[in-house]
């Protein structure tokens, strides 16, 4: 994907090329040089590595003599290897291989220099002698023992664990604490931001560390868990309780949402939802009757003047967008009064999960919408 952006979007912005150009569209089966009128078969078109599209060999200029069996590059694409020195182009070729080595389960090592030991065992010859690691001998004060004696020092000195969690607690690390927003909001941006770390380690193959995985999730914790490492039925436990502690410990706020998420359908076309913080105030926002439905009027503020989390956040793009859903009941063809009874329902969560359809919308007929009665079948078609 990012590759053809590149080729299909950025650089295309950058040619200023007409749309009338067939090099203007990389991404059609014919030749992109007569724009399909030499008629060119599939078997005589060369495919561009870096942005797929095609040319009839013959149709070049200069032609070429025979099919290139190695990687080409189109006349477009050609003189941008040449324009920055040393630049690497995004290649079809080398997708092909890294999703190749990960379907094999190819994952990449990274080297790491560890340091052994001849060890000559007690009781036994010199022809038992054996090369083992600081973590295999188990006894520090023997290795200790064996520098001093050799006047050597250790490649790579054990840096005690104080400065370990001294050199950490520097770092500006996401935690709970600082992870910002409301609800079940920082603890999604923690459990994210674990999930981020844990992959440096796993795309090298290493041991993800137990405090990274049990904050990436439920799954994630299995993996770490020295409990569970011997016993399908443990693995199954530990992720059963790791779910349960994170819906605990997220109290209401992810269950409201799943459940409206299950009762709303799919948005259609300039269709949103906003997650609407309630306040101490309420939702800080105006509502009124436009054309017969309710929409947003704009928002209200504190008494001292401070803006509600909804308009610090821009959670409503435009004023005049019609409600037409508050936590997952459909307001379509609903009197404003009964509107403002489901906000004030609404109230007494923590949260109003609302449905709004954009002001320049508004002459759709409401039944059409994604809630409305005759909205599901368009999704159906769709």
């Amino acid at each position: 994907f990012e590759r053809l952006y590149h080729a299909w979007v950025l650089e295309y912005r950058e040619r200023y090329l007409r749309w009338a150009n067939p090099r203007a569209r990389p991404w059609e089966h014919t030749c992109r040089q007569c724009d399909g009128k030499c008629g060119t078969p599939d078997k005589d078109l060369v495919l561009c590595d870096h942005c797929d599209a095609m040319y009839g060999y013959k149709c070049l200029t200069p032609p070429l003599r025979k099919l290139p069996t190695g990687v080409w590059h189109c006349p477009d694409c050609k003189p941008k290897l040449k324009s920055v020195r040393g630049v690497r182009m995004m290649s079809a070729v080398a997708e092909q291989a890294a999703r190749k080595r990960a379907e094999l389960g190819d994952t990449p090592k990274r080297k790491v220099k560890q340091t052994m030991y001849l060890v000559k065992w007690a009781g036994l010859g010199y022809e038992h002698l054996t090369w083992e690691t600081k973590k295999d001998i188990g006894n520090p004060a023997l290795i200790e023992a064996f520098h001093k004696l050799n006047n050597t020092y250790p490649d790579e000195p054990d840096m005690p664990e104080e400065v370990v969690e001294q050199i950490l607690e520097k770092e500006n690390h996401i935690n709970l604490e600082n992870a910002g927003g409301l609800f079940c909001v920082p603890d999604l941006r923690t459990q994210l931001y674990a999930q981020t770390q844990a992959f440096q380690f796993a795309k090298f193959g290493l041991d993800i560390p137990e405090k990274v995985g049990c904050i990436c999730g439920p799954k994630s914790a299995v993996l770490v868990s020295p409990e569970c490492s011997d016993s399908e039925t443990k693995r199954e436990v530990v992720e059963c309780l790791s779910d349960m502690v994170q819906r605990v410990a997220r109290k209401d706020a992810l269950p409201q949402l799943i459940q409206v998420n299950k009762n709303l359908p799919p948005l259609l076309s300039g269709e949103y939802d906003a997650v609407v913080p309630i306040t101490s105030k309420g939702l800080m926002m105006n509502v009124g009757e436009i054309h017969g439905s309710v929409a947003f009027l704009g928002y209200r503020t504190f008494p001292d003047g401070s803006k509600g989390p909804a308009e610090i956040n821009k959670l409503i793009r435009n004023v005049g967008d019609k409600i037409i859903a508050v936590d997952g009941t459909s307001t379509i063809n609903k009197s404003f009064k009964e509107v403002i009874g489901l906000l004030r329902e609404s109230g007494k969560n923590q949260f109003a999960i609302m449905r709004f359809l954009e002001c320049r919308y508004s002459a759709v007929n409401g039944e059409l919408t994604s809630v409305g009665s005759m909205g599901r079948y368009a999704y159906e078609e769709h």
